[in-house]
């Protein structure tokens, strides 16, 4: 594997990361969750998704500040990344509703998914924050808003950002979950242009685990798990204007972040 002169994966390299993970959790993953069930899951992720990325940047003699984006966000870019997750979450959920019209949603599928999700005990919810919102916050960000986002950044940014959100939800694909694709994309959308305005992967972790810890937690409380198992239902609409209004402010402070930034890369250069 040849490094490029900027120590970043070419396009190729980091989208044939990409096929080779999603072929190695295919054929690999689906074994290891029947097998053992959701500590299949968790290993599945570890093994195939995190460790490969891990391995690809090493062997790859690729530079692994630049290549996975650890940089510190700062204050205001983490801000900034909270209320977008804030306000892309339950976005994503009136996406999912309204996809309902065109795709209903097997109820078969739709109770299986909720059993996943649910908690009946305190232990019960550690082990689902850490199998659904820790784990995918770290293995699947490093190969997502890591590699493939460095591979694919010489490309125009709206392009790069839609191809990370469209990969993401392919990746979520499947016969039985073909209805997650389109809201888990415009996720995958939305942090990775977050991680590109601040430079800094940890936003896209950050986002990943609280949505994911949300779902989990809202399906958890008896309160709000009704909301949640019609998906025939339309969300409360009180969300709509609170989702607009956060992405907005998250938008405008990203914005201002990325700006900043470049101004000061400029600086930089000019002494």
């Amino acid at each position: 594997m040849t490094r490029p002169a900027n120590g970043l994966p070419r396009p190729g390299q980091a989208l044939g990361l990409v096929a080779f993970v999603a072929l190695l959790f295919l054929l690999l993953g689906v074994r290891l969750q029947i097998w053992l069930g959701e500590s299949g899951l968790l290993a599945a992720e570890w093994l195939l998704l995190f460790l490969p990325a891990l391995l690809f940047v090493y062997l790859g003699g690729f530079d692994v500040r630049s290549t996975l984006s650890l940089g510190r966000p700062t204050r205001r870019g983490a801000l900034g990344a909270l209320l977008l997750i804030a306000g892309a979450t339950p976005a994503a959920w009136f996406v999912g509703w309204l996809q309902t019209f065109f795709l209903p949603i097997p109820w078969e599928i739709l109770e299986g998914l909720e059993e996943l999700v649910t908690a009946d005990s305190a232990g019960r919810l550690v082990w689902l924050l850490l199998l659904l919102a820790v784990t995918p916050a770290f293995c699947e960000e490093i190969v997502f808003r890591g590699v493939l986002l460095a591979g694919t950044r010489k490309l125009d940014p709206w392009r790069f950002v839609l191809l990370n959100g469209a990969l993401f939800g392919a990746f979520h694909l499947s016969f039985q979950t073909v209805i997650r694709f389109l809201p888990t994309a415009c996720l995958g959308i939305v942090i990775a242009w977050a991680v590109w305005r601040t430079a800094s992967i940890w936003t896209g972790v950050l986002m990943h685990l609280i949505n994911n810890a949300s779902i989990v937690v809202l399906a958890s409380m008896p309160s709000s798990r009704e909301l949640l198992s019609d998906p025939e239902a339309p969300p409360p609409l009180w969300l709509v204007p609170f989702a607009v209004a956060v992405l907005t402010l998250g938008v405008r402070m990203l914005r201002a972040e990325g700006a900043d930034a470049s101004h000061s890369k400029k600086n930089e250069s000019e002494t």
